[in-house]
Formats: C-alpha cells, structure tokens, sequence
C-alpha cells in the first residue's frame, strides 16, 4: 500500500477556513451589510483612521475584527504545515501595533490557531482554558474592554458551586450509605441519576425535576420510578437510567433538597457538562471505593487535537470510562463543519463509538448527553471479547483511549492475540489497534515501560512494522495520581497498514499545565508547545529551533530482530561535529561498595551529582578525567577530576591524544548537552545511562589552538579554584588543631 500523502493546505484555504469560523461564532464578513464587522486585506481601508492607514503603509492584515466601529483584533492566515504561527503572531503584533488601538492577535492555519494579547504578551484564556478557536463578538469584546489575557463569562456563584460539588458529594455520600447503598459506583451511580435529571432540567428545560421537587414524600418514590425513570428511559435508553434503590422517600427528599439550589448554568457555554466531568474527577480522587480511571481533560484535550479527528470520520475509545475522549471529540468534530440536520444526524448516530466493561459506561452515557449527545454509540461490553474484537476489526477511522494498566486477564483471553506471551497491557494496546482502519489513526496512552523496555517494547516494534509511528510523548510521573504514580506516555501513529517506520519523534514533558495538586501553572506548557511544534513543522523539523524537548529517533534491528532506537542529538545541520568514540575512550568502571572500600584518599564515583559517599585507598583512573554516572535519578550527571579517583557506577572518558582534542574540551562538550545526556535515561524503575548512548555524541570540530583559546581563563580560573581550595583545606586543619589543643590546654 502507498503512504498516504499529507496535502499542505494553500493560504487562500487557510483564509476560506477561518472565514467559516468567524461566521459560525457570530460575525459578520458581508461588506455590503450595515453591521458587517469583519475586513479582509484591503477592503478594511475605508475603516481605519488616516494615521492608520499611514502607520501601515501599503501592510493589511488578512483580518481585521471591529467592535462598535473600533479595531480590536487583528488575524493572520498560514499555510498549514509551512509557516510557523509563531511568526505569523509577530506579523499580527506589528499590524497591531500600527494601526494603534488593536489588544488581540490570532494567528491561524487551516488546523491550529494561536492567540497573543498584546498588553500581557500572553495567550488568551477563557474560563481557565487557553483559546483555541475564534471567539464570538460579545466574548472578544468582554477581553478588550477588561483589557486582559484572561476573561472568565462564569457568573461567580457558578464557579463557587461547581467547585463545591464534591463536598456535596461527601455529604450526600454519607447519606446514600445510611440507605444501604453499596459503597462504589453503585452508590455513585445512584446520586449520578439525580445530579444528571438536575442538570438536564437546566440543559434542556425539562420539567421533570420542577415536578418531582414538589411531589410530596410519600409519592416521591412511585413518580420516580413510575414517570420520571421511564420517560428518561424512553428519551435515552435503559442503559442512560434505571430505577432508584432508594427505599426512603426521606433520602431522596434530602438529596433533592441538596441539590436544587445549585445554579449550574452560564451565560456564554454549557459548563454544566464540564461540571458533571470535573465532579466525576474529584470524585474518583477522594473515593477509593470508585475504582475508576479518569484522564484529566487536558492531557484528552491535547490528545484529540493532535489526533484531529474530521467530520465523516469515526471514533472509538474502546475503553470509554465515563467518556472524555468521545465527549471532546464529539466538540471538536462539531466545531469544524456547518451543522445541518444531516451533520447532526452523523455526529449522533454515526461517529463516536465506546466500550466500557463496567457501569460507568451509563456515566459515560449521560456525559455525552450534556456535552451535545452522541451516546447511543456507548455500550457496556468487555472490548477483549473475541467476539467483540472480530466484530469491530478495522472498522474505526480513530481510536483515542487510555488503556486500563495492569489488569489481570485469563489465559484463555490472551491466548487469542497475535503476539505471543503477550501482557496483559500489550493485549489491552493489540486490541485497540486492531479496531483502526487501513489507513487510520490512532492516539493511546500507555505504561512507559511498554514501549521503552529492553523486554516489553516489542509492542512498539509491532507497530512500527504496522503503521506510521509519528510521535511518542513521555508524559513526567504524577499525571493520572492518584491512580497511578507509574511514568506514562502518548503513542500517537497514523497510515495503518504501511510499511516499516524508519524514524519518529520523542517529546518529553516536564510541565503539563498543572503542578502536583492539580493546580493550574501560569504560562505556556509543554503540551501546548508540543502541539504547535507538530501541527507547524514536524516535518521540517531543526531540532536548534524550538524549546521543547523533541529528539529525531532512527529506528534499527539487531540480528535478532530486536528493536533498535537511537536519538539523534540536537545539533544544527551547520555545525560541523566528530563523534566521541573517535576521539576519546570511555570504560565502564568497577563496582566498589562501601563494604568493600578501604578508606583513603581516593573518591570512589558511582551514581549520584557531584557527591562522594564514601573513599578507597587505590585508584584506577588517573588524573583529569571525566565521568558520567551511570544509574539512579542521575544517570548521565558529567563530572571533571583533577585528582585521581576510583570509577564505579560511572563511565570514565579521556582524549586519545591530547595534542588534537583536549579531555577538558569534551568535558565542556558533554556538559553543554547534559540535560539531552539526562533525556538518555532508560528504565521506569531505576533509570540507567550507558556507554552506547554516548559513543556517537557529537564534539564540535575545532583546531587544537582554538580549543586551547577557548578554555585557557577558565583553565588559569580552576588552578587558582584548586589552589584557593588546598589552601582552604589546610588553613581549617591548622585550626582544627588549634583550638583542639586549646580544648587539651592543662
């Protein structure tokens, strides 16, 4: 089969696209209307001031936004894949600051928008979410007028009752418990059906909740089950909602009682079914009894835009949960097309599709109700079926999922899978690849360890053989607490069914947008960057260009078959390098532990930065040499002796010829690039460095003499640092002495 070629999308396209956009979020493009209040290029000539219009010169920005006869926002239009955002939001800033009054800059391509204000210099933010899409006339007006990057359309009384959903939850808990409702998600599916008929009574003015807040107690019970229940069944199916287990008309009186009150609605977006989620997350953080596995709506956020899944495509999360990649897909499909009553019929019927073993799959049901629906797609059912899985082989355009970690799964089961011996989480991975299409994409988070792994990452040489492997996020610990504390990561591929992938990319994040509380960190994160670097240049990738950590992989097997990766290091195509095994040695040390040392004057290196824990009487590397420490939380740590030492846990490296390459100069090399020389680290557990990783590091190429001018002060500097030090040294023994002395005085 041949590779599927990604068309680069031409400007015009660009602009036709984003003019689509703004006329679905409520502007006006049509010049000859009176409230036109959208000017493309030249025809916004007639609406800027004189000064302007000098100020530009003969620059017009593809887009000029006015509000009340004022310029307040200007966008640029790129081609996709070609030209940076980044660049087209400097050309934004300078229209901007031309023309004089504008505060906002959007920069979009047919794929991606990126936003600037220009006061702040930060992106915008709506609601605590950064924009990402075009804003309507009211919303953009409400960041000119407040003159900020960050505008919240929330009422204050909703943002203080969704953020106290969870201590209602706690107290209705209590509450459902007193019933006899098993702990859980029984229970909490229980509450889930009042919470749902609340919010939905707001989402769709449904009367149902009015009425059964004013029955009286002793026919409470008989109209739920007998009216409410069923209607809702009819309207959304018996596996949306089910007759209560409340047998006390007195909890269901108190629940009621609880929940009325709360005003959950907004004035610019639906934030009920954002409530409903975020309940459901701080839900499953405090209760353990919940058992279920929530991916936090940015790092699904981030997954569905890089997936991209289009209008006429299908998705599926086989592992659905309470819904957050069908939901935000479902959003994102929607904002890209003109809806009709055809496009609604194919985004509720015939586009998302979930499996979900346990009962949450009713909650992932509800979720996609008040997110715009679409939930007849969802089914209870064990997506590792074989039944199942024969099914719906290759029959989705996407998948999106997280995978359920480390499951038990019978013999039997794994018995049916195409790989051997296969791991409970490799078949969990197998069985959702296998439901993508020919041709199709695939997003999934998994176990770190299964990709990277000397003994597990065969899963990612299966799809490597399979597909076209594009980038693979290595997300920091800490993400799914309090889950899981386990490293996990992003693989992300597309063009199922092509032939070996000879390359890929890694990005490793440190900031996700949230710190270890979950709260949110001010700023562009790493995610963000991540998703603007692929969707802008991923294929022109020059690594020297971007400040995220993204390295080049060349994929390679062994004799055995056995995967291969090598990261390219990050070095300009214009520099001219050698590697270090050409010029320098590098050995792996001897153990030496500290049961086994003789104390002496020797410092034995092993793991560790720049500490000595313990010393032996003999060397076995001379002076002026360098180390690399070679496992623990440091692996890769570089380090320059003076002094002879004893290698352990650590590679020694030294010149082959001083009179060519200074071991000095290397060491300044490897000590340029030691974050990347961290970024080499393998292993989930206690992470290691080793001699292949370094053998090909690249030593820029200079003479002799300019290596000698380019260290000689630094050099004159440590002599005297040595010097000052033993100086030190034997100052505070004398001393030690002394006053030891004065302590003997008879």
């Amino acid at each position: 089969m041949q590779r599927k070629i990604e068309v680069v999308m031409s400007e015009a396209y660009s602009t036709y696209y984003i003019s689509q956009k703004l006329e679905q979020a409520g502007w006006v493009l049509d010049e000859k209307k009176s409230d036109c209040n959208v000017f493309q290029q030249q025809s916004v000539k007639s609406r800027l001031s004189p000064i302007a219009l000098e100020r530009l010169e003969r620059k017009r920005p593809d887009f000029t936004l006015f509000i009340d006869n004022r310029p307040i926002a200007v966008i640029e239009a790129k081609k996709t894949n070609v030209y940076k955002l980044s660049d087209a939001i400097a050309q934004g800033i300078d229209y901007a600051e031309r023309i004089g009054e504008i505060s906002m800059v959007f920069a979009s391509s047919a794929n991606a928008i990126k936003t600037h204000h220009l006061d702040s210099g930060k992106p915008l933010t709506l609601n605590g979410i950064e924009v990402t899409s075009f804003l309507t006339p009211q919303i953009l007006n409400k960041f000119h007028s407040e003159n900020s990057h960050k505008v919240s359309t929330l009422p204050k009384q909703v943002l203080t009752d969704r953020e106290s959903l969870i201590n209602v939850f706690s107290n209705l808990n209590k509450v459902l418990r007193k019933e006899g409702i098993r702990a859980g998600i029984e229970r909490f599916t229980e509450f889930a059906n009042f919470l749902f008929l609340k919010l939905l009574s707001e989402h769709k003015k449904d009367e149902l909740w009015d009425k059964l807040v004013r029955e009286s107690n002793e026919n409470l019970i008989p109209y739920l089950n007998n009216m409410v229940m069923p209607n809702l069944i009819k309207q959304y199916g018996g596996q949306v909602i089910e007759v209560t287990r409340v047998k006390n008309p007195n909890t269901i009186r108190e629940i009621l009682s609880t929940l009325n009150p709360l005003q959950l609605t907004s004035i610019d977006e639906d934030v009920k079914g954002v409530a409903f989620e975020q309940f459901l997350q701080q839900t499953t953080d405090t209760q353990n009894d919940l058992g279920e596995y929530f991916t936090p709506r940015h790092i699904v956020r981030f997954m569905v835009k890089l997936l991209n899944p289009k209008y006429g495509e299908t998705v599926c999360d086989p592992y659905c949960g309470t819904g957050g990649f069908l939901t935000e897909s479902f959003k994102h499909i929607g904002q890209e097309c003109k809806h009709s009553h055809e496009v609604s019929n194919k985004l509720h019927n015939d586009t998302l599709f979930g499996g979900e073993i346990t009962t949450t799959a009713r909650i992932a049901k509800m979720n996609m109700i008040l997110f715009g629906d679409g939930h007849s797609g969802v089914i209870q059912q064990d997506s590792l079926d074989l039944k199942i899985r024969k099914k719906e082989i290759k029959k989705f355009n996407n998948v999106l999922t997280n995978i359920p970690f480390s499951q038990k799964i019978t013999e039997e089961v794994l018995t049916t899978f195409e790989l051997k011996d296969i791991t409970s989480d490799e078949a969990f991975c197998e069985s959702a690849f296998n439901r993508v299409k020919d041709d199709g994409k695939m997003a999934i988070v998994v176990p770190e360890g299964l990709l990277f792994n000397k003994k597990t990452n065969r899963y990612l040489l299966y799809l490597l053989k399979k597909s076209k492997v594009h980038l693979i996020v290595r997300l920091p610990r800490g993400v799914f607490k309090p889950y899981t504390d386990a490293k996990t990561a992003i693989i992300f591929l597309t063009n199922k069914g092509t032939s070996f992938s000879n390359n890929f990319y890694i990005a490793k994040v440190e900031n996700h947008g949230f710190d270890s509380r979950r709260k949110p960190i001010e700023g562009i994160n790493d995610l963000d960057k991540i998703l603007w670097w692929y969707v802008e240049n991923a294929d022109n990738f020059l690594p020297t260009q971007t400040d995220v950590k993204v390295y080049k992989i060349s994929v390679q097997t062994n004799p055995k078959g056995e995967l291969n990766l090598h990261a390219d290091w990050r070095v300009s195509p214009n520099t001219q390098v050698t590697t270090l095994s050409d010029i320098a040695t590098i050995e792996n040390g001897k153990s030496m532990t500290e049961k086994e040392a003789i104390d002496g004057p020797y410092p034995v290196i092993a793991g560790g930065a720049g500490k000595v824990a313990y010393y032996h009487d003999k060397f076995n590397r001379d002076a002026n040499v360098i180390t690399v420490s070679k496992s623990g939380a440091n692996a890769g740590y570089i380090w320059w002796h003076n002094d002879p030492i004893w290698s352990s846990d650590s590679l020694s490296i030294r010149s082959l010829d001083e009179s060519i390459y200074l071991s000095r100069y290397i060491y300044l090399c490897l000590k340029s690039k030691q974050v990347e020389i961290y970024d080499k680290q393998q292993g989930t557990g206690q992470p290691h460095v080793y001699k292949k990783h370094l053998e090909d590091f690249p030593i820029p190429k200079l003479s002799y003499e300019k290596q000698v001018s380019l260290i000689r002060n630094y050099q004159e500097l440590d002599k005297k640092y040595n010097d000052i030090k033993d100086e030190f040294q034997s100052k505070e023994t004398q001393l030690v002495n002394r006053i030891s002395d004065i302590y003997n005085e008879v």
